[in-house]
């Protein structure tokens, strides 16, 4: 599935993945305790280490609630369900 995916980090210091099927305004979203579980998570969807390492050095010097943006993507559902990522929006034409 073609896929924006956005990190952001909340007020109790989660690093939170969330995952929007392209075209759409909404989809599912993960929350990790350590920001090496969210990158973990970010390398398996297939985007690359310097830009992974890069946009996770920006969220730390950013606010929370503040969304860091990757380039849309094509993920496999079978990994986006691996990792929890599933939303009704996902099934939708």
């Amino acid at each position: 599935m073609k896929a924006q995916v956005f990190i952001n980090h909340t007020e109790s210091g989660n690093v939170e993945v969330s995952v929007i099927k392209d075209g759409l305004s909404f989809g599912a979203a993960r929350k990790y305790q350590a920001m090496e579980e969210a990158k973990l998570v970010l390398l398996v969807f297939g985007f690359d280490k310097e830009l992974v390492n890069r946009q996770l050095g920006t969220l730390s010097n950013t606010p929370p609630s503040v969304l860091i943006s990757f380039p849309v993507t094509e993920i496999a559902d079978e990994v986006l369900k691996s990792f929890g990522f599933q939303a009704a929006a996902f099934n939708a034409a």
